[in-house]
C-alpha cells in the first residue's frame, strides 16, 4: 500500500494498494485498489490532458532488464490509457472521488517477458514509486465491464467504473534507460544495451594535438579492461569517435577529432586484438554535449572540456536475467552493480539531511527533506519530502529543481540533484528515459503541505553504504546512506 499526493496544481490525498501485476500473453494488467483519503469530493488526476479520465501515469519499470513499459494507450502516446476510466456512463468528462469509496482499477501494460519476476510501479505522480511487486500469471483475459450503477457510490462501497479492453489502433511503448556517471577523467553512458565511454581528451592529448601523451596509457589501460569485461564481441563494431569543442576552424576540428579517434582505436586494437571489430569516425564540433558558452555570452571552461572528448561504444554482453551479481570493485570503479529488485518499502525512512530552496524572482520557500537512499535491481532511489514553508501556494509553473549540470539531465525535475562518489568523484546522473526520467515531480502546494519526490539513478558498486548528494546552489550533503 503506498499514500500520496495525486493531482499537479490540485493536489489531493490518496491511498493506493496494488493487489496484482498479472502476465498475460498478449498484454499485462496492473490492479489496485484506488481511495482518496480526503474529507470531501475530490478530483483524481492519474492520467494526462485537461481532462483526464485514465490512469495512464502509472508506468512499469524492470530494475534488472532495465525496462520501462508505459500503459497501452488509444492510437498514440496521448491518447487514453485502456483499463478503467472514472467518467460516468453517458460523459466523457472524469468523475470526482468520493471519500471512503474503493474504486477498483485495471491499468493494462505490454507483455512481460517470462524472465521478468518483479517489477516497480513507478508513478508519474507526486507519490513514491512501489517496489518488489511480484509478477503472477493471469488467468482469464480482462474483459470490458459496465459502471456499477448510475447511483453515486458512499463510504465504504466498492465502486466499478467503466473498464475499456484494448481495441482497434493500440499504441505500446518499451523504453530502455539511459545512464550517465561521470568522472574528472571519463563519462560511461548506457543506453539499452549499448555503453558509450566518453575519455577527456585533455587526458589523452596535448593542446592541438593528436599523439597520445605519456599519460593516456593508464587512462586506455583501463578501458581496454573494461571493454573486455563488457563488450560483446559477437555484436560488433567497436565505434570510436573523436569530438571537439567550437574554438577554431570547423574543417580543422573535424581532421582533429578524426585523427584523435585513429590514434585510440589503434592503441585498443593493438590490446583487445582481432576477437573484436572496430570503427573509427571524427564529428568535429557538431555533437556539443555541454555549452561552450554560459548565459551571458562569457566563455564555459568546464563545458569545452567535456565536448573535447572520444567515445567509445559497444554492445554490451547480456547477462541471464536469472542472475543477479555481486560486484568486488576496484578503488577507481564507478558502476556495473546489479543487485536484487528491492523489497516493498512503505517509507524510505527518517530524514537524514536537509535544506530550504529559495528562489531569487519568486517568494516561494520549499523545504527539503532527504530521505535514505535505498538499492532496486541496477539502480538506486532518492527520495525527498518537499514541504512549503511560508504562506501563499507553490505553482508549478516551472520545476523548482531544474538542473544545468550537464546537457544529458539538463530536462530532470531533478537535475540539480546531483549523487557523488567521495571516493572516485563520480557524479551520477538522474535516470533517463527517451527524453523523459524516471522520477515524479513537485506539485501544487500550500503552506505547511508535504509531497513526496523520487529519483532513479545508476548504482554505485556495491560496497558503497553511503555517497554525497550535490545540490547546484544548494550545499553539498556528505553521507546520505544507501540501504539495501
Amino acid at each position: 500500500m503506498s499514500e500520496g499526493m495525486v493531482g499537479l496544481y490540485i493536489a489531493t490525498p490518496f491511498r493506493i494498494q496494488v493487489q496484482a501485476i498479472e502476465r498475460h500473453a498478449k498484454l499485462t494488467v496492473l490492479r489496485m485498489e484506488i481511495m482518496t483519503t480526503a474529507t470531501t469530493h475530490t478530483a483524481g488526476d492519474f492520467g494526462y490532458g485537461t481532462m483526464p479520465t485514465s490512469f495512464d501515469r502509472f508506468r512499469l519499470f524492470d530494475p534488472i532488464g532495465r525496462k520501462i513499459y508505459f500503459t497501452l494507450r488509444e492510437n498514440d502516446s496521448n491518447g487514453d490509457a485502456f483499463g478503467t476510466r472514472n467518467r460516468k456512463a453517458t460523459a466523457d468528462y472524469p468523475e470526482e472521488f468520493l471519500p471512503g469509496v474503493r474504486y477498483p482499477v485495471e491499468v493494462y501494460f505490454p507483455p512481460l517477458p517470462a524472465t521478468a519476476k518483479t517489477m516497480s510501479i513507478v508513478p508519474h505522480l507526486p507519490m513514491g514509486p512501489m517496489t518488489g511487486i511480484p509478477v503472477t500469471d493471469g488467468g482469464a483475459e480482462p474483459t470490458a465491464r459496465e459502471r456499477s450503477s448510475s447511483d453515486m457510490p458512499k463510504a465504504g462501497d466498492t465502486f466499478q467504473w467503466p473498464v475499456v479492453v484494448p481495441n482497434g489502433e493500440i499504441w505500446s511503448s518499451v523504453s530502455d534507460v539511459n545512464e550517465l556517471v561521470e568522472t574528472p577523467v571519463k563519462t560511461t553512458t548506457q543506453a539499452g544495451d549499448t555503453e558509450t565511454i566518453g575519455l577527456r581528451t585533455d587526458v589523452l592529448f596535448a593542446f592541438d594535438q593528436a599523439r597520445l601523451s605519456t599519460k593516456a596509457a593508464a587512462v586506455l589501460d583501463d578501458v581496454v579492461e573494461e571493454t573486455r569485461r563488457r563488450a560483446d564481441p559477437a555484436k560488433p563494431p567497436i565505434t570510436i569517435t573523436g569530438h571537439t569543442d567550437n574554438k577554431g576552424d570547423d574543417g580543422y576540428n573535424q581532421t582533429l577529432s578524426v585523427k584523435r579517434a585513429e590514434a585510440v582505436q589503434k592503441y585498443l586494437a593493438a590490446r583487445l586484438g582481432s576477437d573484436y571489430q572496430y570503427r573509427s569516425a571524427g564529428k568535429g564540433e557538431s555533437e556539443p554535449i555541454a555549452k561552450n558558452e554560459k548565459q551571458d555570452g562569457s566563455d564555459n571552461p568546464a563545458g569545452r572540456a567535456r565536448n573535447r572528448r572520444v567515445e567509445i561504444s559497444y554492445s554490451i554482453k547480456q547477462q541471464s536475467p536469472d542472475v543477479t551479481t555481486t560486484t568486488s570493485p576496484s578503488a577507481d570503479q564507478v558502476g556495473g552493480s546489479t543487485v536484487a529488485p528491492a523489497p516493498f518499502r512503505a517509507d524510505p525512512g527518517a530524514r537524514v539531511a536537509g535544506f530550504t530552496w529559495s528562489f531569487r524572482s519568486q517568494p516561494d520557500k520549499l523545504k527539503v527533506d532527504v530521505l535514505p537512499l535505498y538499492r532496486d535491481g541496477a539502480y538506486v532511489v532518492a527520495s525527498f519530502d518537499i514541504t512549503k514553508t511560508n504562506d501563499g501556494t507553490f505553482v508549478p509553473s516551472f520545476a523548482p529543481f531544474s538542473g544545468w549540470d550537464h546537457e544529458f539531465s539538463s530536462g530532470s525535475e531533478f537535475g540539480a540533484f546531483i549523487l557523488v562518489d567521495p571516493a572516485t568523484k563520480a557524479r551520477y546522473h538522474p535516470l533517463k528515459m527517451y527524453t523523459e526520467f524516471v522520477e515524479n515531480y513537485v506539485p501544487a502546494l500550500d503552506a505547511g503541505e508535504t509531497s513526496r519526490a523520487y529519483v532513479y539513478y545508476p548504482a554505485p558498486p556495491d560496497d558503497r553504504t553511503s555517497i554525497t548528494l550535490e545540490v547546484a546552489n544548494g550545499g553539498v550533503y556528505p553521507g546520505i546512506p544507501i540501504e539495501r
